[in-house]
């Protein structure tokens, strides 16, 4: 059994006018058409749904359940229609996405509050995970979108990964920390001689934090003394602690202004940061989706920007050019 959605709509008008003359002029076709039109239908049920007497047109049995049936598809598919018009244009629709914790801190965060004062109809669930949960999110279909670190990611040719940005990182402390002051200059010694505070680290970054940490004999990954996935959490241990903490300079600007915490006087080329979008390849990217990557390529050149004007600022550095 198949018919058309326009089958349907000829059939009502029948109904609702008793007549194919009357019809035939609501659906703007000719009355022979419209004709073929019911004929068709009546073949491929397999069912008469009209009585054709001289004067009007009624329905039998099988017409009154069908066309009953028939009005509410009509209103599901205009609804469906209106639903994948508002998606389009961002009204209605559903996004979740995983964010790491310097990612979203940096552009994430902000770039979804844009997406969502823009488009208050959408419904938002946001995962803030490690980098293997960002990445397992993605692989189980359990979010839309990552967005976090992917120097850990292997090449696989289900993901498609996407860099967004590449920033210089610094290693931050407690204001009055020994290492504020060294006398020599500091050295990856004398980081590794205080606790690092954050999130574990995948084996191939293991070159870019302290190496007091301890690795786990199941993923490789390297766990710091202290634990602590969130930014601002570290932040708040830091601020308190010997410990170290490791950030893009401006997803800390605040509290560095602040004089909460500062910026410990170390620098290496390895110490960057490149984080981007990762999801299914065989998975199309939805409206909203779509949406938040827009927002956050255009934030990033800015980023970039303020993230290089405040190193330089941090380290002395002449200021980059604008």
């Amino acid at each position: 059994m198949r018919f058309k959605l326009r089958q349907l709509s000829h059939a009502l008008a029948v109904w609702k006018h008793h007549s194919f003359r009357r019809a035939a002029e609501e659906q703007h076709i000719s009355q022979p058409a419209l004709s073929r039109s019911i004929h068709n239908l009546e073949e491929s049920l397999g069912v008469q749904l009209f009585d054709r007497e001289a004067t009007e047109v009624t329905l039998t049995a099988f017409g009154e359940v069908f066309l009953h049936r028939a009005q509410a598809l009509l209103v599901e598919a205009d609804e469906l229609e209106r639903e994948m018009n508002l998606m389009k244009g961002l009204g209605v629709g559903r996004f979740s996405v995983a964010m790491g914790a310097y990612a979203a801190r940096v552009a994430g965060v902000p770039a979804l509050a844009q997406l969502l004062a823009e488009h208050p109809g959408l419904q938002v669930r946001v995962e803030n995970q490690n980098w293997r949960d960002t990445e397992r999110l993605v692989r189980n279909r359990q979010v839309d979108l990552g967005f976090g670190e992917l120097a850990h990611l292997q090449e696989a040719s289900e993901l498609h990964v996407e860099s967004v940005g590449q920033h210089e990182v610094v290693f931050f402390c407690r204001a009055g920390h020994p290492l504020l002051n060294p006398t020599t200059p500091v050295s990856a010694g004398d980081i590794d001689a205080y606790p690092f505070v954050g999130p574990p680290v995948p084996y191939r970054l293991a070159h870019l934090f302290p190496r007091n940490g301890t690795v786990d004999e199941k993923t490789g990954d390297i766990f710091p003394p202290i634990v602590v996935e969130e930014l601002n959490a570290v932040c708040a241990i830091v601020a308190r602690t010997d410990g170290l903490g490791a950030a893009i300079p401006v997803a800390i600007e605040d509290r560095l202004r602040s004089g909460e915490i500062a910026v410990v006087p170390f620098q290496a080329p390895w110490l960057r940061v490149d984080y981007g979008f990762i999801r299914l390849a065989a998975r199309s990217v939805s409206p909203a989706a779509a949406a938040f990557m827009a927002l956050v390529r255009a934030a990033e050149p800015e980023l970039e920007q303020r993230n290089r004007a405040l190193m330089a600022e941090l380290f002395g550095r002449a200021a980059p050019a604008t």
